[in-house]
């Protein structure tokens, strides 16, 4: 007997393998997502970015410098991020700093609190629609074995 595991798309709620979304779903979401940031999109940025990765590996090696917090540490999974982000009043073409991306998240987080904290309220959610609760993770469906001759 062969087991399928499916969940549903985050979105819309059909039966999807493997992914968190559809296939237009995903499509939708990856729209709204560059119509959001289109600085990400273009390819002058991301190829300086991953330029900037190529020359840390070069000189470095697959380290992370860390973050306040943690410090260096072994990572493969390198991105690259403005050191002044550009939502606090970063040049979009300002200098890059390559941490792992689990550092350059909390780096995130901590400039959003932040910023909470000079405003002296919370700023609201993030800009990006938050995902529904998704209580039924996984459906087991239970395939009829396949009939050998």
């Amino acid at each position: 007997m062969t087991r399928t595991l499916l969940r549903p798309c985050l979105d819309c709620g059909h039966s999807v393998r493997g992914k968190p979304r559809c296939r237009d779903c995903q499509a939708n979401h990856d729209r709204a997502k560059s119509a959001h940031r289109p600085d990400l999109r273009r390819a002058a940025e991301t190829k300086r970015r991953r330029e900037a990765v190529a020359d840390h590996r070069l000189t470095v090696g697959d380290w992370c410098p860390g973050w306040e917090r943690q410090g260096a540490h072994p990572s493969a999974d390198l991105t690259a991020d403005h050191v002044t982000e550009v939502a606090a009043g970063g040049r979009e073409d300002g200098p890059l700093v390559v941490r792992c991306r689990s550092c350059n998240a909390a780096r995130s987080a901590n400039v959003r609190r932040i910023a909470e904290r000079a405003l002296g309220s919370p700023m609201g959610p993030p800009a990006a629609t938050p995902r529904p609760p998704n209580l039924a993770t996984h459906t087991v469906v239970d395939q009829p074995p396949s009939v050998v001759a």
